[in-house]
């Protein structure tokens, strides 16, 4: 069976990164509170004008709504490699803590106790394991993983109602193959469309600026973590063309879909680049 990303309703999902490229990744931002456990190569990220790396056996902590860039650095003898957890909404409801402030920057966990990493090895288990768990007892051995954080100083929670973007993007991340409108999702968050396209303006964003970066940053984590095709991700986004998609998440990242594989090759042909993902020629943008 090929990699994928396994997921509990109501508990977290888990997922094998895999990147064969030292890509940068600019302007990600995280849609939900989550960690990084990194196995080969190093990460480095980029958030308010700090940089800091995570090598082999060391955690990244990444809250929820945080903005950042990111390089997932191959190792001299393979791949970049990493187990992301991400926290299911859910998983906060009655979850009591102590006293450390909400986590707002990402940060690393250098030198994890062996303990902790061990809860985490149960909890990723728990989620993406063969053996079938009752819900209650899967999701303790996921909540551990935030009683322990919280006892490190670093309490992840997730943001407010009111931050609109927030909002908008967690709905749209949830479907991101659906063909939203702008009118109906204003509807189901209680304001007129106008009000919706004044206050992402506001922002400097608009509806569809929000969509399409949802897509691209939902494609970019579907190249890492699974198997699947080119063309599945672009029609698992919204996309029923291969090449438009392309073409939008080249404009996105500045890169083709198929270097976060290792696969990129080109060619040229009277006058326009073509790249081949392994399967079908698609038209570079």
């Amino acid at each position: 069976m090929g990699r994928t990303i396994r997921s509990s309703p109501g508990i977290g999902s888990v997922a094998q990164v895999v990147q064969h490229a030292p890509l940068l990744c600019r302007r990600l931002a995280s849609d939900g509170p989550g960690l990084v456990l990194v196995e080969k190569g190093r990460k480095i990220i980029r958030s308010d004008d700090v940089e800091l790396t995570a090598s082999v056996g060391q955690v990244v902590l990444v809250p929820d709504g945080c903005d950042f860039d990111v390089i997932n650095e191959p190792a001299a003898d393979g791949p970049y490699r990493a187990v992301a957890l991400n926290f299911a909404p859910a998983l906060f409801q009655e979850l009591r803590t102590g006293c450390a402030p909400a986590l707002r920057r990402i940060e690393v966990l250098a030198d994890p106790p062996a303990a902790f990493r061990q809860a985490c090895d149960v909890a990723v288990q728990a989620i993406a394991g063969h053996q079938v768990l009752p819900g209650v007892v899967a999701a303790a051995r996921v909540r551990e993983i935030l009683l322990w954080l919280d006892g490190f100083g670093y309490r992840l929670e997730l943001r407010g109602g009111d931050d609109l973007v927030a909002r908008l993007r967690r709905m749209l991340v949830a479907e991101p193959a659906r063909s939203w409108r702008a009118a109906p999702v204003a509807a189901s968050i209680g304001m007129s469309e106008p009000s919706l396209r004044r206050h992402l303006a506001a922002r400097g964003t608009s509806f569809t600026d929000v969509l399409v970066d949802v897509r691209m940053t939902a494609a970019l984590y579907l190249l890492q973590s699974t198997d699947q095709a080119i063309t599945q991700i672009a029609l698992a986004v919204g996309y029923d063309s291969a090449s438009r998609f392309s073409v939008r998440f080249r404009s996105r990242f500045g890169f083709a879909p198929s270097e976060i594989r290792g696969h990129h090759r080109e060619f040229e042909r009277n006058g326009t680049k073509y790249e081949l993902d392994g399967a079908a020629p698609m038209m570079a943008g």
